[in-house]
């Protein structure tokens, strides 16, 4: 028996041997498609027949809302927290950043205001004093700054909303969430692929041994499916994130989850993408000022101006309340409030150059993620791979039945 099989071989030893290279092909190919398929397309693509959609979406771009969630949920909430990032943050440097625009501002605000309020007795003010004005004014505010920066300080938690940045940017930015995990996992992805290029040919092996001595065509799609199906399931299951810590197999070899085995370099690069793309200087300051508890902020804001125009009018401020009455004072205030929140997005820009090197979170989150044990690690990617699984791996027993077809087709062609 033996000896028919060799002798078979050796006659039609190119269409056999094209079997196994076939299935090498098929181990390779199914990881790449199943790699791709996490990642695109970013929307999808296809046809819906009525509510039954017929096409694909990326898996992580279409659980990018939950994914977001998970991932901000563990780097925001324990590793990186607002309270972390604006205790780097010194008020005396800050303020000294964004001095100058500070008080460019403050001319057009005190301009704005006092026009729209009083606009007779600001017109018929004589020029010094009106320079007097906003001499005194200017020179209060750097320091209402600095209470404005210790108050936000005493509440950041809930005036500085870290994990609604990086949630919104996330979802809205689908490419951005992509990156992140595919940057992350760059050398997981080339191991596998190498991977399922091995395996595929020691499957084709396999394969061409069973169709030698049974020489049924059932064989070759049965063994096509096994192979894309089995390859997928042990990268996907197996070799991402099992086992969490450096296990010994048969005395000979240590694994660990690939993803876990490079964690300080998977760290890096998760690291470096968030402080680029999501928790930027820009973006701290927007969330401050522009974000859904900014509201807060604004009121911090109101009080502090507030009390800087009743510093200014001191024992004044009695007959200033009478002359211009008690609810115009208050209309001064809260539009001066408005305006100044209005112009503080272009006046702290300034000190965005300052903001990064101070801040520094991608080193900061870099140590971080490095420090955790694998089992919280995990938790910050897993969810991309739990995530329609199954389907990538049905893919790929899919794709490898259509091979094992074709796979016939070449011997009937060729070996026949």
């Amino acid at each position: 028996m033996l000896s028919d099989i060799v002798t078979e071989f050796s006659e039609h030893w190119l269409p056999y041997s094209s079997v196994v290279l076939l299935a090498a092909l098929i181990g390779y190919v199914t990881k790449v498609v199943a790699i791709e398929m996490m990642f695109k397309p970013i929307d999808f693509k296809g046809v819906r027949l009525g509510k039954i959609p017929l096409g694909w979406q990326g898996i992580i771009p279409l659980r990018a809302a939950h994914m977001a969630s998970v991932a901000t949920n563990k780097i925001i909430g324990d590793l990186i927290t607002p309270k972390d990032v604006w205790a780097s943050i010194d008020p005396d440097r800050f303020a000294s950043e964004i001095r100058e625009p500070l008080m460019k501002s403050m001319d057009a605000v005190i301009q704005q205001v006092a026009a729209s309020t009083q606009p007779e007795v600001w017109g018929n003010m004589p020029g010094f004093v009106k320079d007097d004005i906003r001499r005194r004014l200017r020179e209060r505010a750097p320091a209402a700054i600095e209470g404005i920066m210790f108050d936000v300080g005493q509440n950041v938690e809930e005036v500085l909303d870290l994990k609604s940045l990086a949630t919104r940017t996330l979802v809205y930015d689908k490419t951005i969430l992509q990156r992140v995990f595919r940057q992350a996992g760059k050398r997981e992805w080339a191991f596998i692929r190498r991977f399922g290029l091995v395996a595929g040919f020691a499957i084709g092996l396999l394969q061409l041994t069973f169709y030698l001595i049974l020489h049924s065509p059932i064989v070759n799609p049965v063994m096509g499916a096994v192979n894309g199906f089995a390859t997928d399931w042990f990268c996907i299951k197996g070799l991402l994130f099992h086992p969490k810590r450096p296990k010994k197999y048969l005395g000979i070899f240590t694994w660990q989850g690939l993803f876990l085995k490079y964690q300080d370099e998977v760290s890096e690069e998760l690291a470096d993408l968030i402080a680029a793309k999501v928790l930027t200087p820009h973006a701290v300051i927007d969330t401050l000022l522009r974000g859904p508890q900014s509201d807060r902020f604004f009121l911090i804001l109101q009080q502090h101006i507030g009390a800087m125009i009743d510093d200014e009018l001191g024992f004044a401020k009695p007959l200033v309340r009478v002359a211009v009455g008690t609810d115009n004072l208050a209309k001064v205030k809260t539009i001066m409030a408005e305006k100044v929140m209005a112009e503080l997005p272009k006046t702290m820009s300034h000190a965005e150059g300052y903001l990064e090197d101070t801040l520094d979170i991608r080193h900061v989150l870099a140590d971080r993620l490095k420090e955790l044990p694998p089992e919280e690690f995990e938790g910050v990617l897993r969810p991309a791979f739990q995530q329609d699984e199954w389907t990538l791996i049905s893919t790929g027993a899919i794709l490898g039945t259509v091979a094992g077809f074709l796979q016939d087709g070449i011997i009937i062609m060729f070996a026949k």
